[in-house]
């Protein structure tokens, strides 16, 4: 191997090792800055859904379930309920 071929090998591979230096420095600033606004908004409270409205509820059905066994199904049907349902709307809102 000749000096030329050497030298040609080492001055290559310090340009990829500067490149790739590159690559790392400009991949860890937009870390930085990413990873700044992230924190600045960590201690922003994050809204979630209310809380779960089941109608009727167990106390209802517990009543139901006494007055079916007192006077057969009649009597169920007979009084003033809704079937089940889950509802995500919030009390506040008017819903």
């Amino acid at each position: 191997m000749n000096a030329r071929k050497s030298i040609a090998v080492v001055a290559a591979m310090l340009i990829t090792a500067a490149g790739m230096t590159a690559i790392a420095n400009y991949s860890n600033a937009a870390a930085d800055s990413s990873r700044a606004a992230i924190n600045a908004t960590a201690a922003t409270v994050i809204t979630t859904l209310p809380a779960i409205e089941v109608t009727p509820s167990p106390e209802q059905l517990r009543e139901l379930r006494g007055q079916g066994k007192k006077g057969g199904s009649a009597s169920a049907t007979s009084a003033d309920t809704t079937m089940p349902y889950y509802s995500f709307a919030s009390s506040e809102a008017g819903a």
